[in-house]
């Protein structure tokens, strides 16, 4: 199963990363199928940032399976008070 694909294919969703979660921006598409959490820790790359994954503006739990045609973004959690 290709795990990163530059064309949109069926079995697929869109993966959209920003800072400061990467270096620069990343999109991609990543094969459906997989747990988001196998797929996040490839292309994410500043270690120790807390982030939570949104699938079409929805809090989802890192370890569900990918769906096809899905959108994938993940957002920094802001702690504090």
């Amino acid at each position: 199963m290709s795990e990163l694909n530059n064309n949109k294919f069926t079995g697929s969703a869109h993966l959209i990363l920003d800072k400061p979660l990467v270096a620069q921006r990343i999109e991609a598409e990543v094969a459906a199928g997989q747990r988001y959490t196998d797929v996040l820790q490839r292309f994410i790359t500043k270690p120790g940032v807390a982030y939570v994954v949104l699938v079409d503006g929805v809090v989802v739990d890192q370890n569900e399976i990918i769906q096809p045609g899905v959108e994938i973004r993940c957002v920094p959690q802001i702690i504090g008070g």
